[in-house]
């Protein structure tokens, strides 16, 4: 169970909520903003990404986040230009 603030993400259940509310994202989505929960605190490239997430193709992270992004909002998971992405524990305050 990743937690961070109003979020919720419950890995075994495979389900993750927002201030109360069930979010319907996909089971990679869920598990890129556990990964991105869980290194809050650095900036997290494309290919660290992919490497933590099991997938081939480093690009496919820019498409789970462009529709994480699309789901949750933008302000939750925010591009550092040229370095990665980071989630915004500000954002998730309760």
């Amino acid at each position: 169970m990743y937690e961070l603030g109003a979020l919720v993400v419950d890995l075994e259940s495979y389900s993750a909520r927002l201030d109360g509310h069930d979010l319907e994202i996909s089971g990679s989505q869920l598990e890129l903003l556990a990964v991105l929960i869980a290194n809050k605190h650095r900036v997290m490239d494309r290919d660290e990404l992919a490497k933590m997430l099991g997938l081939r193709h480093a690009r496919t992270v820019d498409v789970l986040l462009s529709s994480l992004r699309h789901r949750i909002g933008r302000e939750f998971v925010r591009n550092v230009r040229s370095r990665g992405w980071i989630i915004d524990a500000t954002a998730f305050a309760s």
